[in-house]
């Protein structure tokens, strides 16, 4: 109030700071209700002015009676309370509640339990008993919205974030309790529910103890019958007895002129609401009127229930007739209403009950009032009034400021509610509620992605909190992906969750959620309705029913189809359970769809991946050379994965596209984020396996762009120049991609003016090139192109452009990586630039010869200079130095310098346009050279090729070579303020350096030298000789003893020189010619080794000896597997090759699927010699099962060959054998028909049995290979189990007790932990198939044999496992009582009670452990019951354990590490904190103190700040100066 009176002073004397007078408060509010200019009058008239007002007040007070009103206010909330009696309006009913409007915009909830006593007891019983004769007539049926109905408040019950949910009641006993028999006269309105329904009429309750009410039937106002519970408002007509009988009567007109008398004998205590009465002004007052009312009542009339039409012309003194709003009481505060739709003729039934405009936001509204106590009356654009409560004129935490709100001359305002009392639209002025995109219910849409707070979960879901007015759950099937078994878990209050819209019932305000992974991110179109499932179309849905017919899948709303089991799958499905499950989310296709009878044929296996890409994109209209804007979704190795915005639409953009420059690309996507947004991307292809592809390459985007381009092959021209980029590398030349899917080849001859050796070393996958058409064949649908500079009209003014573009690309990289963290080494970084000069201190001297140096400017950076950049210059370690800098690469964070005096030290000239100029190079990498400008002292950046495509020449941007160049502009705004400079023309005679005589060498056999690795594939590397000559490394001519699984070939990096030696050489095919016209054309290259056992051999011409037998044991690589033959390929030696077949590939069926799969092309594998061939060259016959022959005992693959009635299988075996299995060997069951399972290819396991003539005998028996196995390993308990679980799996649970038994009787004495394995499967077998009787004697067996404890211990764990709590907790109390020394005990009793939330029982049993155990024994016990309750129970508590342990032992540093762990990952930031300050001031060894700083700032760097690690480093350092005061004292 204070600062208020300060804004808008009003003269006169000061006020005191005591409380104000209620007349000084509507002071205050007239003050910010009006908006005239406040005049100043002189302090004699003013001091008049109270003087005569406080007369007024005198003479006033002396005629108020009783309830005297002195302010007038609009009912709030905070007034009421239980017993308040109001008058409303229905404005909704559902089957159990109704929502009621009261004055001021307030909304009430009538619980369907709140009608009357006999309406109730119908309810009661149909619950008690479904044989009620009674029927209970419908909620909707007794209320209808728009009707006035006269309630009394129930109850007003907070819920969270304080807000009050207000009920009422129109029980008549409630309504009416402040009557009496004695009180009711005719001509009395009260309101009554029908008790009973009788012949002539209806008894009526009424609320009075001790009447009778009856209403005769043709005393009603519809002359229809009525229901029990029927709410109505009725005329006392007569009175009988005193009032204990009474005749009522619901005449319309009688009830609309009836109104309330003095004559009647109402009082205070008996007004009720809803009571017509006629009245006088008193009072008028800024915010409404004071009116009197039988004789000596007085009510308040606020503004927002003042006649619209009547509103200016209210005088003190004229008559009114009002409705009676609300009753309070306690205070006896009475409101009224003049609103005509609330008076007669009317009154009863409100018409006007709802507005569409419910959630509308309008701009431009104007304040028409302000009145501070209760809130704002706005004008909309339109005339129509709104009413802004005082509350929401403010956000949420902040004060109210009426200064604010009338100094802004329009508002924004979104209409919350409708209020039919007032007929007047309800809105906000929050900002917050305002620009909310979801306000209600219809705001949603289905399918639509929202993100919002779990606030509870419960057995059947996930309570989501979308906004303050929206909430929505999530079913427990839709939690996540699949089904969670806890999810207490993982969602907790408070948890962010992103959803999407499964359903949505806006009446019932019903919204049911998903968390599925798949659905929210699904790409697919959405099937909101039957309409969208047309033919053909695929998207995702989920599982709700799987049958023995198939699947039903539901989709968005009520949308669901079924898909039949032949559509299940591409194989045959036998028993679907086996393969879905409910709520499994599953991509399908759209069979058949019939709209009108609302069904849906659906397939799985009809879906394909083309079909899902198309899916896809189908609502994106798709254009070459469309430009959209995208948002990163998620980064691949190759590329971004994008989706296209507004549409979410998905796409990809390969990283090669991100530029024209290849070395930006990478640096581009390295930058690059989930959630990024870049715009100006063009669209490029589409096709239905790939889907869309982008592209941003500048010079590729202003190609699309022109209209001229061809689009198909039949627009292609001989001569015609085309932007493409580079698609693929072939030894023979280059394939270019051109847009609309349009590639070319680029011969090796035509890559270049020069002449090409090596094509893999000239251009990079995905470099922009220029292309020249010089062939079309058109039968074939193909053509060849030139990418040679000489033949291309290129404009050289491109170059400038491109390197412009190339370093405003970088220095984009450079604000990205600079945004993306606050890191020292990014920030010192961004203060430099190319010609910065810094003070530099030189450090150590590199392999290379470049120097490390260091500077205080770039402390977190490393800074190098070349041994070329030193010349001349001391540099000794220690030097201080002055440096130029000539790059800054921040993927490394290295900055490059220069030492040399002439940069250091030169002043800058000032340059002129058109200048020529000798540039040397300074520094160069693949897109830009730094050159320095003669004795300028400028430094400036030039491309290194001047052509798109140009070959790189090495030796003209070569360090330290000259250049002549012009100046284009003095210093470029472009680069930065850098000078712009073009490279001069060279006469082709000078500037072509003549090529070097190269004589045919022959190489000889054994020669050692040092080659350079060009190329690496999988089998072999390629090098280039010091001849000049290509050669070739052999995978396995690389290790010594290569890794299983590991791919030799790798370990070598192109441009790496490696010393090799001659050991042979071959035959290839070669590509200096075109395949089609020289099919023959072959070349003849060296084989070399790297081998160190021969690259040391003396005997320079050592040949390897090809000296195999069977059984030996051979390092090989995968080659290729060929499907007709089904055997795999491998390269042993460079002359010896091997095959295996898949018999001898495999050890399971299902890796026959796709055995190509198995290994990859040049992975190492080992391998047995099972036989030998004699073809060139020279192959052998390998195994990689680890068996090389067939014989009794092994276990092999096999193929059935031929099937036998009453016979058996014949079987095709590893290494050209065949064998029989008779059906006696085929199952340990008897079947009626045991060849049914098999069919002919079908692939089997099987165990030799013998061999006769030749032919094998086998066995696929299973009992077999177990029986084999034991036999070897008699006392592994691992066999025994899994034999045990074999006979489990076909429910033989009596074989597998004997398999058990057998067990235990086989394995050794000796071998006590493997005995106690079985007797634990024992345990476990009769706990899930036998009986309490059989579990107990199995036990009381095994605690004779082994050892007690360790057996009680494990039928513990057994009986938590399985959900036996009251079984487990007995044993673990008698085991308590049986070893009550062994600490283990108590600790695994412990965790079980915890884990059961049973934290006192575990509680108390840490005390008894404690009297129990040993003194010695009674931390280490402490220690870990804390961290059990840490994990499962009351972190407060263990917390308290920790502290008191530690109290007692404060130099148990082990103790300290334990408790912050458990700190970390249940504390809060601030707790781990205050224990890290406790820690680092123990009284311990410095070397401990240490320890713990070293944690302490770990912990900081990981979840501080940059202040708190500093922070933890200033503490390290006071405690080290301590410790140094100390040892000094």
């Amino acid at each position: 109030m204070a600062s208020m009176e300060e804004d808008f002073p009003r003269g006169g004397t000061e006020k005191k700071t005591t409380e104000s007078k209620n007349v000084k408060a509507r002071d205050v509010d007239n003050l910010f209700e009006t908006r005239e200019t406040v005049v100043t009058k002189k302090r004699k008239v003013a001091r008049q002015d109270e003087k005569q007002k406080t007369k007024e007040q005198k003479v006033e007070r002396g005629d108020l009676k009783l309830n005297t009103s002195t302010t007038v206010e609009i009912l709030h909330l905070r007034n009421l309370k239980i017993g308040t009696l109001m008058l409303g309006c229905v404005k909704e009913v559902s089957d159990f509640e109704a929502v009621v409007g009261f004055s001021s915009g307030l909304v009430g909830y009538l619980p369907i339990c709140n009608i009357c006593d006999s309406y109730t007891s119908i309810l009661k019983d149909n619950l008690d008993s479904e044989d009620s004769l009674k029927e209970v007539v419908p909620l909707p049926q007794l209320l209808t919205p728009g009707m006035l109905i006269r309630c009394v408040v129930s109850s007003l019950d907070s819920i969270k974030e304080g807000h009050t949910s207000l009920k009422v009641s129109i029980n008549p006993k409630g309504v009416n309790k402040v009557l009496s028999s004695g009180s009711l006269k005719p001509g009395m309105t009260l309101s009554g529910c029908v008790e009973s329904v009788e012949d002539h009429g209806f008894l009526v309750d009424i609320g009075i103890s001790g009447t009778k009410a009856f209403l005769p039937k043709q005393s009603t106002s519809s002359k229809k019958d009525l229901n029990v519970g029927q709410y109505m408002t009725v005329l006392i007509e007569e009175v009988k007895n005193d009032g204990r009988v009474v005749r009522l009567s619901q005449d319309p007109q009688a009830l609309g002129k009836a109104c309330a008398e003095t004559q009647q004998g109402w009082t205070l205590d008996t007004l009720l609401p809803g009571l017509l009465i006629r009245g006088h002004i008193k009072r008028v007052t800024p915010h409404g009127l004071i009116v009197t009312y039988l004789s000596s009542f007085t009510g308040m009339v606020d503004f927002l229930h003042l006649d619209e039409d009547k509103a200016s012309t209210y005088n003190t003194g004229d008559e009114v007739l009002a409705r009676v709003l609300y009753v309070e009481p306690s205070t006896r505060h009475v409101g009224l209403s003049l609103r005509r739709h609330l008076l007669p003729p009317g009154g009863a039934v409100l018409d006007d009950i709802s507005s569409e405009r419910v959630s509308e936001v309008v701009q431009g509204c104007k304040m028409s009032a302000l009145h501070h106590h209760s809130g704002a009356l706005m004008k909309m654009p339109d005339g129509t009034a709104a009413f802004v409560h005082k509350n929401l004129t403010k956000e949420a935490k902040e004060e109210f400021n009426p200064n604010r709100l009338l100094t802004q001359p329009k508002h924004t305002l979104r209409i919350i509610d409708y209020s039919p009392m007032e007929r007047m639209h309800m809105g906000t002025l929050r900002r917050s509620t305002v620009q909310t995109e979801l306000f209600r219910y219809q705001d949603i849409k289905v399918g639509q992605i929202v993100e919002g707070t779990v606030t509870d979960l419960q057995k059947h879901g996930a309570y989501v909190r979308i906004t303050n007015h929206i909430k929505g759950l999530i079913p427990k099937i839709h939690l996540a992906d699949v089904v969670l078994k806890n999810p207490e878990k993982l969602f907790t209050n408070g948890l962010k969750v992103k959803c999407r819209v499964l359903s949505l019932d806006a009446q019932q305000k019903k919204l049911c959620l998903t968390r599925k992974k798949a659905l929210v991110e699904s790409t697919l179109p959405l099937f909101l309705s039957y309409a969208d499932a047309r033919v053909g179309r695929v998207s995702h849905g989920f599982i709700v029913c799987v049958k023995d017919f198939g699947c039903i899948v539901r989709f968005y709303e009520d949308v669901k189809g079924l898909v039949p089991k032949p559509e299940l799958s591409t194989e045959y499905v036998a028993n679907p359970e086996e393969l879905f499950f409910v709520g499994q989310v599953v991509q399908a296709k759209v069979l058949d769809c019939d709209e009108e009878k609302k069904t849906l044929r659906l397939s799985f296996r009809a879906v394909t991946e083309g079909d899902v890409k198309e899916a896809q994109t189908a609502k994106f209209d798709f254009v070459v050379g469309k430009t959209v804007e995208v948002k990163v979704r998620r980064k691949v190795l190759d590329g971004l994965e994008v989706s296209i915005v507004p549409e979410e639409v998905p796409a990809f953009i390969p990283t090669v596209h991100l530029s024209d420059h290849v070395t930006n690309c990478l640096p581009l996507w390295m930058v690059l984020e989930e959630g990024d947004t870049i715009s100006n991307i063009m669209c490029l292809s589409k096709t239905k396996k790939k889907g869309i592809t982008l592209t941003k390459k500048p010079l590729l985007k202003a190609c699309l762009e022109d209209d001229g381009i061809p689009k198909n092959f039949s627009e292609l021209q001989v001569g015609m120049q085309m932007v493409g980029w580079v698609k693929n590398i072939m030894p023979y030349g280059i394939f270019v991609d051109f847009p609309y899917e349009l590639f070319g080849l680029a011969p090796k001859a035509a890559m270049g003016d020069q002449f090409i050796t090596d094509t893999s070393t000239v251009f990079d996958i995905g470099q922009t090139v220029v292309a020249k058409v010089t062939n079309l064949d058109e039968k074939k649908s193909r053509f060849l192109v030139s990418l040679r500079v000489s033949e291309l009209s290129l404009s050289e003014e491109g170059s400038q452009a491109r390197l412009i573009q190339g370093l405003k690309e970088r220095k984009a990289i450079f604000e990205m990586m600079n945004c993306r963290g606050e890191s020292d080494v990014l920030q010192q970084l961004s203060a430099v630039s190319l010609g910065d000069k810094l003070k530099v201190t030189v450090g150590d001297n590199m392999e290379d010869g470049s120097v490390a140096l260091t500077s205080d400017q770039l402390s977190e950076a490393t800074v190098l200079v070349s041994k070329y950049h030193t010349e001349g210059v001391n540099v000794s370690p220690g030097c201080k130095l002055t440096a130029v800098i000539l790059h800054v690469d921040l993927s490394k964070s290295e900055v490059h310098v220069s030492l040399l005096p002439e940069l250091t030290a030169a002043m800058r000239k000032k340059l002129e346009k058109d200048s020529k100029l000798t540039a040397t190079i300074q520094y160069t990498d693949k897109d830009f050279a730094v050159v320095s400008l003669g004795d300028t002292g400028h430094l400036t950046n030039i491309p290194t090729h001047t052509h798109l495509n140009d070959i790189l020449n090495s030796n003209k941007f070569l360090v330290g070579s000259c250049l002549n160049v012009t100046v284009e502009e003095p210093s470029s705004e472009e680069l930065g303020g850098l000078p712009l400079v073009e490279c001069q023309k060279q006469d082709s005679t000078r500037g072509t350096q003549k090529r070097e005589q190269r004589k045919s060498k022959s190489t000889d056999l054994g020669e050692v030298m040092t080659v350079t690795v060009k190329k690496v594939k999988p089998m072999d590397v390629v090098v280039m000789l010091p001849s000049g000559t290509a050669g070739s490394i052999h995978v396995s001519q690389i290790e010594e003893s290569p890794v299983v699984g590991s791919f030799p070939t790798s370990s070598l990096k192109v441009g790496s020189k490696v010393e090799a030696r001659v050991i042979g050489g071959h035959t290839v095919h070669g590509h200096k010619f075109l395949p089609i016209s020289h099919p023959d054309f072959k070349v003849s290259l060296p084989e070399l080794t790297l081998l160190p056992s021969k690259l040391n051999d003396a005997d320079k011409k050592t040949v390897d000896k090809l000296n195999y037998k069977p059984g030996d044991e051979v390092i090989c690589f995968a080659s290729k597997f060929f499907k007709e033959s089904q055997c795999l390929e491998v390269h042993v030696k460079p002359n010896v090759m091997g095959t295996v077949e898949l018999l001898a590939m495999i050890n399971k069926p299902s890796q026959a699927k796709h055995p190509q799969t198995l290994f990859k092309l040049g992975q190492t594998i080992s391998a047995k010699v099972a036989g030998l061939g004699t073809s060139r060259p020279f192959r052998l016959s390998l195994s990689l099962t680890g068996m090389y022959k067939l014989e009794q005992g092994v276990i092999t693959m096999a193929k059935v060959r031929k099937i036998v009635p009453h016979m058996g299988l014949f079987l095709q075996l590893p290494f050209g054998n065949s064998g029989l299995a008779s059906v006696m060997d085929l199952s340990d069951e008897f079947t009626d028909n045991p060849l049914e399972p098999y069919k002919l290819g079908q692939l089997v396991r099987c165990y030799v049995i013998g061999e006769e003539n030749g032919n094998f005998n086998v066995s696929l028996r299973p009992s077999r290979w177990f029986e084999r196995l034991l036999l070897s390993s008699p006392d592994s308990s691992l066999l025994w189990l899994q034999y045990m679980a074999f006979h489990l799996q076909a429910t033989q649970i009596e074989q597998a007790r004997a398999v058990g038994e057998r067990a235990l009787k086989t394995i050794s004495f000796r071998e006590e932990q493997e005995k106690l394995n079985v007797w634990v499967a024992m345990l476990n077998l009769e706990n899930m198939y036998g009986t309490q009787e059989s579990l107990q004697k199995v036990f009381e067996r095994a605690i004779q044999y082994c050892e007690p404890l360790h057996v009680y211990q494990q039928l513990a764990e057994i009986y938590a496992k399985s959900d036996k709590i009251k079984e487990a907790e007995n044993l673990y109390k008698s085991m308590v009582k049986r070893f009550k020394q062994e600490k283990a005990v108590y600790l695994s009793y412990g965790n079980f009670l915890l884990r059961q939330h049973q934290s006192d029982a575990a509680n108390a049993l840490l005390q008894r452990a404690l009297q129990s155990l040993s003194n010695k024994e009674h931390v280490d016990l402490i220690a870990k019951f804390a961290r059990l309750e840490f994990q499962y129970g009351n972190a407060e508590r263990a917390k308290s354990m920790f502290d008191k342990v530690l109290s007692t032992y404060p130099k148990r540093t082990d103790l300290w590490s334990v408790f912050i762990d458990l700190m970390v990952k249940h504390g809060s930031q601030k707790e781990v904190r205050e224990l890290f300050d406790r820690v680092i001031h123990l009284s311990v060894s410095v070397k401990k103190i240490k320890f713990f700083f070293k944690r302490y700032l770990e912990y900081e760097k990981k979840n501080g700040t940059p202040e708190t690690m500093q922070a933890v480093k200033q503490k390290a350092l006071e405690y080290v100066e301590s410790k140094g005061a100390e040892a000094a004292s």
